[in-house]
């Protein structure tokens, strides 16, 4: 089976290593070829840690480059998307995607329904 993921960060972003990109030699394996595309790339990620901010260029340009990529998700079994396609961008292109029959499943973040401005409570 070939599986297309596409994460939302590489190796350097925790929240991909550890929801994705760390099972990966666990599905080779188990025969699933596995080909991951991350959205944001380490340059990307420096300037987030080093200072916090988002570098707008850079963000529009791996946009781009992720919207040139869907079309080879046919080429796949399955694309596994880590939370959404683009960040702040209503859900267009995975509905297209399932119009065109491309098989996919989400993997959202299990505190996907709250916000930042929300706290968290213990229950």
């Amino acid at each position: 089976m070939k599986v297309l993921l596409l994460s939302k960060y590489p190796r350097k972003g925790a929240s991909s290593r550890l929801r994705s990109l760390q099972y990966l030699p666990v599905l080779a394996a188990g025969g699933i070829e596995v080909t991951v595309s991350s959205l944001f790339d380490e340059q990307y990620l420096n300037t987030l840690y080093a200072n916090g901010t988002r570098p707008r260029l850079r963000t529009l340009l791996l946009y781009l480059k992720r919207l040139w990529q869907l079309p080879a998700a046919r080429h796949y079994d399955l694309v596994w998307i880590e939370k959404e396609l683009f960040p702040y961008v209503p859900a267009i292109f995975e509905r297209l995607m399932a119009r065109r029959g491309i098989r996919y499943v989400v993997d959202y973040d299990d505190a996907v329904f709250k916000t930042k401005k929300e706290k968290y409570h213990a229950v």
